[in-house]
This record gives C-alpha cells, structure tokens and sequence, in this order.
C-alpha cells in the first residue's frame, strides 16, 4: 500500500492505518524535535501537536512528497511557531565530578550537544533533518521550504563550524581530562 492509499484510509477513519502511520513515523518526528528543542517534554509536546495536526489535515495529502517528509514538515512548522514564542533562556550549567568514570566521554556528548546548539537555527535544523534523521537533501528542502543548493549550502555550513566548534571542545576535553588526572 503506497502512502497516498493510507493517508486516504486515516481520512476515512481507518483506526489501523492511523496506529500503522504513528508506529512508524513518531520515533523518527520525536528525535527531531529531540534534537532541535534539548528538551524532552518540549519534543514529546510537540510530536504530539504534529500528529494532532496531520490527523486534521490527512485530507490535504497529494502524495506529492512521502508522508515521512509530509509529517516532518508538519512538525518543523510546529517546531517554528514553538520557536517564536519560546523565550530565550540559558540552561543551566552542572559541575561534574571529573573523576568519575565515562566523564570523559560525558562530556565529548556533551560538547556535541552544545555544539550543535551553537550553531544558527537554520544550519542545525538542516544538519539535524540530513544526518541524524537520515532525510535527502530534497526531503530536507521540502520540510525547510527552501531550495536544495540552500539545503547543501547549509549543510556545509554547519559541517565547517562544527568542526570548528568540535576541535576547540576537544581541546578543552583534553584539558580537563588532564587536570582529573593530576
């Protein structure tokens, strides 16, 4: 069954391929919200809204993209609109014990998580939808709106800071790993 005959069977009401819709794609839009809010209930909200808002608008499927990057879209829309009313506020910092086991490797995760936190809105949603979430260039550009050279451009963008970002947290890893020793 293509995704145009299931979205037809959510509008008719169809219980199964509404549960058979949600089961395959609410992991996939949750981990993207994951990633662009840092914050759980910020991204189990907002996954929810999406799927609130394609079950009202299933009628409105053409088809013309898959209904990954239909529902994807639909939550980066949500994801904006969150984003607009959302004040900005700095979250705030832990001080880890640096003799702990893993810490090390706590705060590589970290660093990467700040880093892509670093980066400007659009360049992390792009590296977000590309390559945590596996989507196409064109699947991203769709979802973003915008044209595919501006999806790649961004992506190289976000790549080169990054890396940017990345080598100075990882002199900072080294560091403190090295202070912990001491």
């Amino acid at each position: 069954m293509n995704d145009l005959e299931i979205a037809k069977r959510i509008a008719q009401g169809d219980a199964e391929a509404t549960e058979k819709f949600v089961r395959d794609q609410y992991a996939s839009v949750y981990r993207a919200m994951r990633h662009l809010t840092r914050h759980r209930e910020d991204a189990e909200d907002l996954t929810q809204q999406a799927f609130i808002s394609a079950r009202s608008k299933i009628d409105t499927f053409r088809g013309a993209s898959s209904l990954k990057t239909w529902i994807h879209r639909i939550a980066f829309n949500e994801y904006a609109q969150w984003k607009r009313q959302r004040r900005q506020t700095s979250p705030l910092k832990l001080d880890h014990a640096k003799d702990e086991p893993g810490y090390g490797a706590f705060v590589a995760s970290e660093s990467l998580l700040e880093s892509l936190a670093a980066l400007p809105d659009k360049l992390r949603e792009a590296i977000i939808l590309h390559e945590v979430e596996g989507l196409s260039v064109d699947e991203v550009a769709q979802i973003m709106r915008v044209p595919s050279g501006t999806v790649k451009a961004r992506l190289f963008y976000a790549r080169r800071r990054l890396r940017v970002l990345l080598e100075d947290g990882a002199e900072v890893v080294r560091n403190e790993t090295k202070q912990a020793v001491i």
